[in-house]
């Protein structure tokens, strides 16, 4: 994925917080840092930059070997350096109170992250930590940094596309990345119509918040809750869901039970469709969010969701079914035949032609009016 492909690998690299960085390169360590921001400005990202500029060995706690935490922190690492003690996600971690302990007893340099710096479970933490904001990226600076990735992808795309790209994701780095490379896979040139692929996101309630209460947490009522403001069809967050579930649920069995909730909400949103009743929504909801959520044993570690691939084959589909009846339209008065007919008869012997070198681009765009899209489109194979 581009979003690992182009992390950055320094922090001369990191995107924006200049101030930040110096004060990092700085940093004493005498004290632990809480590094807070939105979701997808890069915290993690930057806790992996800060590992490798003080050459820290990486140890991250979750739930899990919270447990021995403090003992951990207390050792150099197998290969002789100092640990740096990750805790991402803090707020979420289940005993605070260890937290808190580990804060006050470790001597190894420690970092914890939070998208929810106003959690009333972290008064006690913000105490004891240095506190950093990582703030959300202008809407231009993420555009220049899509545009460079185009440019090492081969990729040609129009500024007005990046910057609808960077718009849409509301200052978040992580999510502008994934709609580009959605966007952007299986082309060399991003139109304006490719954009419509991924539409606008509402950042009121984003579908990647609600999948990470869906699929990451262990909170049943905030799953449940999560999808109440977000606008999307069902079956839209019943796609997001599938396909994201074998990526996030390594666990058989916890996967198994996943899919035995979704596969029942899948069939009342049959029955909604069919009936026309929509009384059984509060099944599917129920079904597809607080079912999924509890298939779970243990608290997941956070990961990059992936765009729906059904939803993006739809959307290329669509717009290939919208060049074939425009070039229909546009041949079938001249050859004196149906659309239909030149869809299925004509539009292939016109790219055996145009492959052979039988007739060009400008006679056919003379002739029939046909524009670079539609061109395009006879070209390929």
């Amino acid at each position: 994925m581009w979003i690992e492909k182009y992390k950055p690998k320094r922090f001369d690299e990191f995107l924006g917080n200049k101030k930040v960085i110096e004060y990092l390169r700085r940093y004493n360590w005498k004290k632990p840092l809480l590094i807070y921001g939105h979701s997808g400005v890069g915290k993690s990202v930057l806790v992996e930059l800060i590992a490798v500029e003080f050459d820290f060995d990486l140890v991250e706690i979750t739930d899990d070997n919270l447990e021995n935490s403090i003992a951990s922190s207390q050792t150099f690492s197998l290969h002789g350096k100092r640990k740096l003690i990750f805790i991402d996600d803090v707020d979420m971690i289940g005993n605070i109170k260890k937290v808190t302990d580990l804060l006050k007893k470790t001597i190894s340099p420690t970092v914890l992250t939070t998208s929810d710096y106003n959690s009333k479970r972290l008064s006690t933490i913000k105490k004891l930590c240095e506190k950093i904001n990582i703030r959300m990226q202008t809407s231009a600076s993420i555009a220049k940094f899509l545009e460079r990735i185009c440019m090492k992808e081969g990729i040609s795309v129009d500024r007005d596309v990046l910057k609808k790209i960077s718009d849409n994701a509301h200052g978040d780095i992580r999510s502008a990345v994934i709609d580009l490379e959605t966007v952007a896979k299986g082309r060399k040139k991003i139109t304006e119509e490719d954009f419509s692929i991924i539409g606008s996101r509402d950042r009121s309630t984003d579908i990647y918040k609600v999948l990470n209460s869906i699929l990451i947490k262990r909170n049943f009522n905030e799953a449940l809750n999560s999808t109440w403001n977000l606008d999307l069809r069902p079956n839209d967050i019943e796609l997001w869901i599938d396909e994201n579930l074998p990526r996030i649920y390594k666990d058989k069995k916890d996967l198994q039970k996943a899919y035995q909730y979704l596969s029942r909400a899948d069939i009342f949103l049959g029955r909604i469709l069919n009936r026309q009743y929509w009384g059984f929504l509060r099944y599917t909801s129920t079904l597809m969010t607080g079912g999924v959520n509890i298939s779970k044993e243990k608290r997941i570690q956070p990961s990059y969701f992936q765009f729906p691939r059904y939803i993006t084959k739809m959307a290329q589909s669509r717009k290939e079914r919208n060049i074939k009846r425009s070039i229909g339209e546009k041949l079938s008065p001249e050859l004196h035949v149906s659309s239909k007919i030149i869809i299925r008869d004509y539009i292939p012997l016109y790219r055996i032609l145009l492959r052979k070198g039988k007739i060009t681009d400008e006679e056919l765009e003379g002739k029939y009016g046909f524009n670079v899209e539609e061109l395009e489109y006879l070209r390929s194979s």
